[in-house]
């Protein structure tokens, strides 16, 4: 069975979070910037922390879908399988550690953590799960790691943190990343890496979310009543994350079971609803597929690695660039606002928007012609 002709959900879903990614990660200026647009500092969800663990949870849906033949046993999975998705891992690790240490490559400082890392690193320990793992015990391992996670959050304690601490500077998370990286190689903007090591095994569980969520899906013929029921789980997933949040607070920076579970449920939501609009409505009436006004979403979709590295390079490129003393992207934002009269958070956004649109131009000839990278 073809992916493509398979899960158009997952192309759009995919392609609507790509947006999304690009939109937030590239304003025009940081300073002034509408808040939604901004990561949370610490407790509490915006939109923005939405993106990195839809992507996680898209990543499994597509695990799911690419290696339907192992886990239904129609194949058994052999060695050449295996240097396959190490491969992959490995590839987009390396990536992620180029984008990391550009423009400088400066081994003093080199950030080792980083989000294509993180998607490397889970994406292959989730496939392996899948493929070596009973359904049945796939979820015991789900529950285990947030468990135990859970545990060390609230009860372990270290040098400078206390058991239960929580806070951005005193962490059992931001505690092991210094520990093993330095803080001369984790990310600075924050005073916790985003992507640390510790909690890398909660965010392997958003990937097994989206691979239970795939193998429902691609074990069957579209149906709505599957969509309702994904769209059901998702709600008592993010129920259950936002109960227990008074106990272990939501926080995207150390990736908190409670926020694995909260932003997993709105993952489900998302893709449910996606799945509602295309493949079930494709199954209806299959002349839908032909003209269908989500196309340009796909363009981000079927692309959605080279979409972000080229946006990450690009960011690169132009914050080496200055006018007038100022950096590329505020003059322009601050020009946009003097000359056509408007706030400087609009004209943020509105480079943002000119950012993301640039890069979806530059993937519109790959889209036509069926060009799509694969890692």
């Amino acid at each position: 069975m073809s992916l493509r002709l398979r899960l158009a959900s997952l192309d759009v879903f995919r392609g609507f979070n790509i947006f999304a990614m690009i939109l937030v990660n590239d304003p025009g200026d940081g300073a002034h910037t509408y808040a939604p647009l901004l990561h949370a500092t610490w407790e509490r969800i915006t939109p923005t922390d939405l993106v990195f663990p839809f992507f996680m949870f898209i990543v499994g849906v597509a695990l799911a879908a690419a290696l339907r033949p192992y886990w239904m046993g129609e194949r058994a999975p052999d060695r050449a399988l295996y240097l396959r998705l190490a491969r992959r891992a490995a590839i987009l690790i390396v990536l992620g550690l180029l984008i990391n240490g550009a423009p400088a490559f400066d081994l003093a400082t080199w950030r080792i953590p980083g989000v294509l890392q993180r998607i490397g690193i889970c994406f292959f320990l989730a496939s392996i799960v899948i493929l070596r793992v009973p359904r049945r015990w796939q979820f015991v391992i789900g529950a285990a790691i947030l468990g135990a996670y859970s545990a060390a959050l609230l009860f372990a304690g270290a040098p400078g943190v206390a058991p239960g601490q929580i806070e951005p500077t005193a962490n059992i998370s931001r505690w092991f990343d210094l520990e093993v990286f330095s803080a001369a190689h984790v990310y600075t903007v924050w005073p916790t890496e985003p992507e640390g090591l510790l909690s890398t095994p909660s965010a392997l569980v958003s990937v097994l979310l989206g691979c239970w969520i795939g193998m429902a899906v691609v074990s069957g013929t579209p149906s709505a009543r599957l969509g309702a029921r994904i769209i059901g789980w998702g709600v008592l997933c993010a129920a259950v994350g936002w109960g227990m949040s008074p106990v272990l607070p939501m926080v995207k920076m150390i990736w908190s079971p409670t926020f694995v579970l909260f932003t997993g449920g709105w993952a489900m939501i998302a893709f449910g609803v996606c799945y509602l609009l295309t493949d079930v409505r494709y199954a209806k009436n299959p002349r839908t597929r032909r003209a269908d006004p989500l196309w340009p979403v796909q363009v981000f979709g079927r692309n959605a690695i080279l979409a972000y590295v080229i946006s990450e390079v690009a960011a690169i490129a132009l914050s080496q660039v200055s006018v007038q003393g100022t950096a590329f992207s505020v003059f322009v934002t601050r020009s946009l606002a003097d000359g056509v009269g408007i706030t400087l958070e609009l004209a943020s956004l509105v480079y943002a928007c000119l950012f993301t649109f640039s890069i979806w131009l530059l993937l519109i000839v790959p889209y036509r012609r069926q060009w799509f990278v694969r890692v």
